[in-house]
């Protein structure tokens, strides 16, 4: 016979003695109860359950926290997108007022942490999501967890030139906005209202009065702080990856 865990179709393994009830004095009632729901909701959508060594667990798992459950199952991918649906036009109020455009996001923790945060926002119906389909943390079940399993519940979309798509979707009615800590260029913390400060135009040592007010006012034109950015406004926000921040 091939072992439960040698299978490929879907299967829920529980490790061995975490149903038994007799087991309390180091199981909480709670957690007796939670794992008989789990059990009992695999075997309503008809998914085969087997009680298999820990062991077993940590090798499927990749050692990674499994809390005495594993579930195999088919993987997650993301869905191409040539083109963010227009803003404008009758389409538009079916779609989400709000985009993540994540640029080359690596980092799994990261990534679900995003995703966890975006579904309790509304995610899908009410804030998408697309990534670079190159250079991106794949949806993987480290993702999955990070994200408290709501990346269960979303479609994540991918795009192969994310500059290309953010222009096209400025044509169609989108303000795209760049999520950044700082004014770029910037070493000093200390800003005045508009969210600048001196060197932030400091072009080697000369004072170009024209010059200097001129950076000032394009870049006044480009920076908005975040209680100042109007939230009625189709909009996609873009952030940088860990490394290298916004391109």
């Amino acid at each position: 016979n091939i072992k439960p865990e040698a299978m490929l179709a879907p299967y829920l393994f529980v490790q061995e003695g975490t149903l038994d009830n007799t087991k309390r004095s180091f199981r909480s009632d709670a957690k007796i109860q939670a794992s008989s729901e789990i059990v009992t909701l695999a075997k309503e959508h008809g998914l085969p359950v087997a009680e298999v060594d820990k062991g077993v667990l940590n090798t499927l798992c990749g050692s990674r926290p499994h809390q005495g459950f594993v579930l195999r199952c088919g993987g997650l991918d993301f869905e191409p997108m040539r083109s963010i649906p227009s803003a404008v036009g009758d389409d538009a109020k079916s779609n989400p007022l709000v985009w993540l455009a994540l640029d080359e996001v690596v980092d799994p923790q990261n990534l679900g942490a995003l995703l966890r945060s975006i579904y309790f926002l509304g995610g899908g119906e009410r804030v998408g999501v697309i990534v670079t389909k190159k250079n991106s943390s794949p949806l993987s079940p480290a993702v999955s967890a990070a994200s408290s399993g709501a990346l269960e519940f979303m479609t994540v979309y991918s795009t192969s030139n994310l500059p290309k798509t953010l222009n096209n979707a400025k044509d169609n009615g989108w303000r795209v906005l760049g999520a950044a800590a700082e004014v770029p260029g910037s070493t000093d913390t200390r800003r005045d209202s508009t969210g600048a400060n001196d060197n932030d135009w400091d072009i080697g040592g000369e004072d170009d009065g024209a010059t200097h007010t001129q950076q000032r006012q394009e870049l006044q034109q480009q920076c908005y702080d975040l209680y100042d950015v109007e939230t009625n406004k189709p909009t996609i926000l873009v952030l940088g990856s860990e490394g290298k921040g916004l391109r």
